[in-house]
């Protein structure tokens, strides 16, 4: 039975600080190749580390054995050189394909890719760009308040990120400064109410300035927001947004992203430049977007549907 080395265990590896150790029954995919590569994780062949000193132990009382164990760190694991035996028969590799496509590994277009007949429609260091400008999240109790008892959001288009919609209302901030006006809101409602404003912002309303990622809200400043029906003064809440990228476990592991890494962006163009401190967010819910705010976007010349490169 070969063993088969994906994109998924490189990732595994390099999130483990480890590298990867195979044998001539071993398979590495293309993709988990090109992953090693962008994680640093090396692909080896021989006996792990902590193996090395018992098989050499065992070797050497084999007078043979040992020249073919030393000769096994020589082998070829494309199986590409002049005389290798192939390294799949060919109904073990129609098993294969066949299992990886019943399980959803790899669809006709991978399987083209990896044979070379089909260039990869995926570069993994561009994403699209999604601008934002200042918005509200409510939780529903904030949302009743504001608008009315049982008061339900009223959808004007979706977003980005699945499940996520503007909202056709709006409502009122006011700071100890300063007061904005038709602030959207965004829905579905929150378990918390959530005030994201541009660092312009901060300074007409005159609230200090605090750079968060979504949900981080603990130590944040207060305002005070008003509705048509109520008012609702919020403790804690106001943010200027982290910039930040998008995707889903599965977009991830295909661009070799994980959770929490810190990106920057290249922007090419008259008003090109570089933005640093952009923090990759893998959830099941996301899709592959990158978030600015529209100060951001306007410094760079960006739209949302421009595409940026990521730089590792």
């Amino acid at each position: 039975m070969k063993r088969l080395v994906s994109a998924k265990d490189v990732i595994a590896a390099a999130a483990r600080h480890e590298d990867i150790y195979v044998d001539e029954n071993t398979i590495v995919t293309a993709q988990a190749k090109d992953v090693a590569r962008e994680k640093g994780v090396r692909i080896t062949c021989g006996p792990k580390p902590e193996e090395h000193a018992v098989k050499e132990h065992a070797a050497c009382e084999k007078g043979a054995a040992d020249h073919a164990a030393v000769e096994c760190h020589k082998v070829d694991l494309t199986h590409e050189g002049k005389g290798a035996e192939p390294a799949l028969t060919a109904a073990e590799l129609e098993h294969l394909i066949a299992a990886a496509f019943e399980k959803g590994i790899w669809t006709k277009d991978d399987i083209e890719t990896l044979l070379g007949k089909k260039e990869s429609a995926i570069d993994p260091n561009v994403v699209p760009v999604g601008v934002s400008g200042r918005h509200i999240h409510l939780s529903q109790h904030d949302l009743e308040t504001l608008f009315g008892k049982g008061y339900e959001l009223t959808k004007v288009k979706d977003l980005s990120q699945p499940g996520q919609f503007a909202a056709k209302e709006c409502v009122t901030l006011a700071g100890p400064k300063g007061v904005i006006q038709k602030v959207r809101v965004l829905g579905p409602v929150r378990s918390q109410t959530q005030v994201e404003v541009l660092a312009g912002d901060t300074f007409k309303l005159g609230v200090p300035l605090e750079i968060r990622l979504s949900g981080h809200l603990e130590g944040t400043p207060g305002i005070t927001v008003i509705g048509p029906k109520g008012t609702v003064v919020l403790p804690e809440g106001v943010m200027v947004a982290a910039r930040h990228i998008h995707m889903s476990p599965s977009q991830a592991a295909e661009r070799g992203f994980h959770d929490g890494q810190v990106v920057s962006l290249k922007i090419c163009g008259e008003r090109g430049g570089m933005l640093d401190n952009v923090i990759v967010r893998v959830t099941e819910t996301g899709n592959l977007d990158c978030h600015i705010d529209t100060e951001e976007a306007n410094a760079f010349h960006l739209k949302t549907g421009s595409k940026v490169q990521v730089v590792r």
